[in-house]
């Protein structure tokens, strides 16, 4: 997209799509790696897991709705928004919390690979 383009729909919906099948995959390599014995390294949720006094998977659960949460409400905010920076700025934002997901999804397979092979 140039810097002179007008975000669309499509580029909103296509950035949404990517957030949500980087953060399935991240929940499936999550649940597939507790199983195989592996622990939650995240100490974030660890504690909630601890104060909330419910499982890792529960607590996982809550934060991914949390984050649907969150992006759904930037995707509202990027479409309903009449401003083509803010527009800008908030697709760039989903594309990057897909990566982020993307890159956490990436490290749990080559610790459930790391398991595998051993």
């Amino acid at each position: 997209m140039k810097a002179t383009e007008a975000v669309s729909y499509s580029s909103f919906a296509l950035a949404f799509a990517y957030f949500v099948v980087f953060n399935l995959f991240d929940l499936s390599s999550t649940i597939l790696a507790l199983r195989l014995g592996l622990s939650e390294a995240n100490f974030v949720l660890v504690y909630l897991s601890s104060f909330l006094g419910v499982g890792i998977a529960g607590v996982i659960l809550l934060v991914k709705s949390i984050f649907f949460l969150g992006v759904g409400g930037l995707l509202i905010l990027g479409v309903l928004s009449k401003s083509q920076k803010m527009k800008k700025t908030i697709l760039a934002a989903i594309i990057l919390l897909g990566a982020v997901f993307a890159l956490v999804s990436l490290n749990n397979f080559l610790s459930i690979y790391s398991v595998i092979l051993t």
